[in-house]
């Protein structure tokens, strides 16, 4: 959308050009939590001066993985979410068959003329974009960390965010692209990089608030997080001799307790599984519902959804659910919003869709 920046004084947009001449491309723009907390994401749908949300270009739209790393996790397959560097194990969330379903919607959009799904993003007006501190305001609980030789007794939260600004690299650099004060002019020797306005004009950026286990609560939610079985972030922070700097793409893993007395126990203020899921059949009937949410709103492909239902079903075992009765996992069952769905082979002939 057409913006005015209060830095520059410019007014602007990326189509501007393109209009001008009817060539402007439709483009979907997926991305993670963890472009809100390095890369100020929600300055693709704010003004630049970080006051009011702006409404989708005709050409575009937006949607915000919810609480997911930068890349892709391993969601899917047998291994164990890693820790490395990090304070926390890696974020296993995979969006994979979430962008398969929009590449399909953006596909029907350029030839079909059909809508795509609406944009996901959190917003300024419903409260659902928020600043990172302080904690409390954002959402993010505090969890006991499982590791004894953590920082702290809690997973650490300090608000870590990278700020935009608009930095001095010397005269017209912002006209010609040349930098004649590389690195950048501050005005001091040592200053803080997040927020600081003596290191330049800023440009406000916001970040996901969560709900009360720490997930995101706006943007695609797969059906790990709306019905989940840990805290998932897009943000991570190191350990050891570089404690609390930024382990920028991993995000965090931070499973919740598997029954009461272990959640009373490490005084985790987020409900166990044991008390979210009181039988198989409750936490299987919620996934499926969350599958077919997905698949009505187009942000999953009935092809996809018959290995997501098999997975979560493991991994709620795996994690604390309550086995099924005779404790072998049920066949997986065509989902209503899949039914009737037929897709091509090889374009000579329609089959059903049986996943």
């Amino acid at each position: 959308m057409t913006t005015h920046d209060p830095i520059t004084r410019d007014t602007d947009s990326r189509y501007q050009s393109c209009e001008r001449t009817d060539t402007c491309p439709l483009g979907v723009e997926i991305y993670s939590a963890n472009e809100y907390w390095v890369k100020s994401a929600s300055l693709l749908h704010t003004t630049p001066d970080g006051t009011r949300d702006l409404p989708d270009s005709k050409f575009t739209r937006n949607y915000f993985m919810s609480s997911m790393r930068h890349g892709t996790g391993n969601a899917g397959t047998d291994a164990a979410p890693v820790r490395g560097l990090c304070q926390q194990r890696d974020n296993p969330l995979n969006s994979s068959p979430v962008q398969r379903a929009l590449f399909i919607a953006l596909d029907q959009w350029a030839t079909e003329h059909r809508d795509p799904p609406h944009s996901r993003v959190p917003k300024l007006r419903d409260g659902t974009l928020v600043p990172p501190l302080p904690q409390s305001g954002m959402g993010f609980p505090n969890i006991p960390s499982p590791f004894a030789d953590g920082p702290g007794p809690l997973v650490t939260y300090t608000g870590l965010k990278t700020t935009r600004y608009h930095f001095d690299y010397g005269l017209n650099f912002y006209e010609t692209g040349i930098a004649t004060v590389n690195p950048p002019l501050f005005p001091f020797t040592t200053p803080s990089y997040q927020d600081d306005a003596r290191n330049g004009p800023i440009y406000p950026s916001f970040i996901p608030k969560t709900d009360g286990d720490g997930n995101d609560i706006a943007g695609v939610r797969l059906a790990d997080v709306t019905v989940p079985l840990a805290t998932y972030t897009g943000w991570a922070l190191r350990r050891g001799a570089q404690a609390s700097d930024g382990c920028e793409a991993n995000g965090q893993f931070v499973p919740l307790a598997k029954t009461e007395a272990d959640r009373v126990k490490t005084n985790d203020p987020r409900p166990s599984v044991e008390a979210r899921y009181k039988t198989f059949a409750d936490y299987h009937g919620k996934v499926r519902s969350a599958l077919e949410q997905m698949v009505s709103d187009r942000l999953l492909l009935c092809e996809d959804a018959g290995f997501e239902e098999a997975r979560l079903m493991q991994a709620g075992v795996t994690r604390g659910v309550p086995p099924p009765e005779g404790g072998v996992l049920p066949a997986v069952q065509l989902l209503k919003a899949c039914s009737g769905h037929k897709h091509h082979h090889d374009g000579d002939r329609d089959e059903d869709d049986d996943d």
